[in-house]
């Protein structure tokens, strides 16, 4: 089944198979005064986000940067990000993204793999970051910048508490310093642009490089695709109709950090391709977000389902204006998408709610189309009668299979996808990459189900990977921090079901030493970000071992069980 006839069969290029940076140069040489990021009040232009990655793309090739280095950032939502983004770009070298809510060993690992020549962090962890890179006997160049640059005098929507600054910043007047011209640098759509990390079952958080051509084709199929549901009830004669009228007045919302993929391919590479208005907020809060939507008339959103629900059931919905919206997309984590759900949401909006797409980090976010599946609740139903989450079909260039256990293809089993933006492998792990990459295809590990009309249908993880509030965990990761603890000898995690937030980490441990859960507990949140905080840590004379050591995850399942029906 396909959406709507007017729906091209391949993925739209306004200028071409380029880089995304390239874009942005289109968009800021066309119209050097288009609002690009509106911060909080604060607006940045297409022309002036270009000018300031120049800068900082000469700042970094003026201190011996070069091809493939990489630049770490460590920020929360800021236009600084978008910044180093394409700057780092523009000198041929890969941005990795890391969350800024890490703790110190957890740093300590993600340094160690990134082995990052820059690093832009926030001011408040500053300090931590230099003790980690003093620990680790590395010495980048650290540039440091803060809340205050970038926020304006009178702001238009209120800020989330968490944002808190320690210094006036300097990160811009560093970048003054330098001109505001576009090295000589040649980038080949082939080259590698971005570093992710993804969790797995076995081993520690593995590095994902993405190249240009995966950012851009991404890019392009949010571009073609995302709004396939606004043709169905449209008398638009031809599909560029339909696109001017979509990206006239393009406004995207973005909450979701952008160092996760699902923010980076949304926020980052898709806004910057269509020539959106990001109206950029550091982190969800409900009433920034119901302003942001009424003032700025925004008409892209996306985020788990959970805040949907929020948004249904806030007691002062009504006194907000919602009717700009038109593409509301969101992502079956803690909790899924209903007939009621999406029937509450139209009400007050007037736009249909439906599951963005089947994604993961080594294919970028989005492999699937749902737009257009919608009419008479189709995708709901089927999903309900399966028993999985509608995925709807893969995007034009991307292929997707379902084999059992034998690799033979099968109605229902592992989802395996072979796509344009598929990495090639994991970064130094030949071990994890071997286990995963065959033969161009990548074995996702989720279990899946294509019915006789071609859609496919999420059905669970094949993983042991962890939800905790749509954050994915890697149990491996937990148990190698808490390894740490000295009087830790053995170490054990599970992942098990929460009404608060889907899913959540349950450590067992084997002590060389009397120490209490709560002492264990305490440790963990103050080395730890908060979603890798096990609920409880569960103390046992000895652990369930495999013959090579490995702890039977299987059995500390049952022990769990055990516990907690007694």
């Amino acid at each position: 089944m396909w959406p709507h006839p007017l729906l091209p069969k391949e993925p739209v290029y306004p200028y071409g198979i380029i880089p995304v940076h390239e874009y942005l140069e289109k968009h800021s040489n066309e119209e050097y005064d288009r609002p690009f990021i509106i911060y909080y009040g604060k607006i940045f232009t297409y022309g002036e986000i270009n000018d300031y990655s120049n800068r900082f793309a000469n700042l970094l090739l003026s201190k011996g940067f070069k091809r493939n280095d990489r630049v770490a950032v460590l920020l929360p939502n800021t236009p600084q990000l978008y910044i180093a983004y394409f700057g780092t770009f523009k000198t041929g070298g890969i941005l990795a993204f890391l969350n800024p809510f890490l703790k110190e060993i957890e740093l300590e690992y993600y340094l160690r793999e990134v082995k990052p020549k820059v690093l832009v962090v926030i001011d408040t962890i500053y300090d931590l970051i230099t003790d980690v890179c003093k620990k680790l006997n590395i010495n980048p160049l650290i540039l440091v910048t803060s809340y205050n640059e970038v926020l304006p005098r009178n702001l238009e929507i209120p800020l989330h508490p968490s944002m808190t600054s320690k210094s006036s910043g300097d990160f811009f007047k560093e970048l003054e310093k330098y001109q505001n011209s576009k090295p000589n640098i040649s980038v080949n759509i082939e080259d590698y642009a971005t570093m992710h990390f993804t969790s797995g079952t076995s081993g520690l958080p593995k590095g994902v490089i993405h190249k240009h051509r995966g950012i851009t084709y991404k890019a392009a199929c949010f571009y073609t695709y995302h709004h396939a549901h606004l043709l169905l009830d449209s008398n638009f004669k031809t599909f560029n109709d339909f696109l001017n009228y979509v990206y006239s007045n393009e406004t995207v919302l973005i909450f979701i950090p952008l160092f996760w993929i699902m923010g980076h391919d949304l926020g980052l590479a898709y806004s910057t391709f269509s020539g959106a208005k990001v109206i950029l907020l550091t982190r969800w809060d409900i009433e920034a977000v119901l302003k942001a939507i009424e003032k700025y008339k925004v008409t892209t959103i996306y985020g788990p389902f959970d805040i949907y629900y929020e948004l249904v059931n806030y007691k002062n919905i009504g006194d907000y204006n919602l009717r700009s919206l038109r593409t509301c997309t969101g992502t079956s984590f803690n909790k899924t998408i209903t007939r009621e759900l999406r029937a509450k949401f139209r009400e007050l909006t007037g736009c249909t709610l439906r599951e963005h797409a089947y994604g993961l980090t080594e294919s970028h976010s989005t492999c699937t189309i749902t737009g257009g599946f919608h009419k008479d609740d189709m995708d709901i139903l089927r999903a309900e009668k399966v028993g999985g989450v509608f995925c709807g079909i893969p995007m034009p260039g991307t292929q997707i299979r379902i084999v059992d256990e034998t690799g033979k293809d099968s109605k229902f089993g592992e989802i395996v996808i072979k796509s344009p933006d598929l990495t090639d492998g994991y970064f130094n792990n030949p071990t994890e990459t071997e286990k995963s990459f065959k033969n161009g295809w990548f074995y996702t590990g989720d279990i899946g189900f294509i019915d006789e009309d071609g859609f496919l249908y999420f059905m669970g993880r094949k993983k042991y990977m962890i939800k905790v509030s749509g954050v994915s965990v890697s149990p491996d990761f937990i148990e190698y921090i808490i390894s740490k603890h000295p009087a830790v000898e053995k170490v054990g995690v599970i992942g098990v079901s929460d009404e608060e937030k889907g899913q959540v980490p349950i450590a067992f441990v084997k002590l060389r030493y009397n120490i209490t859960e709560s002492e264990l507990l305490e440790w963990c949140k103050r080395n730890m970000a908060w979603y890798n905080v096990p609920k409880r840590i569960i103390i046992l004379p000895s652990l369930p071992l495999t013959e090579s050591g490995k702890v039977r995850r299987e059995e500390l399942i049952k022990i769990y069980n055990e516990i907690y029906n007694k």
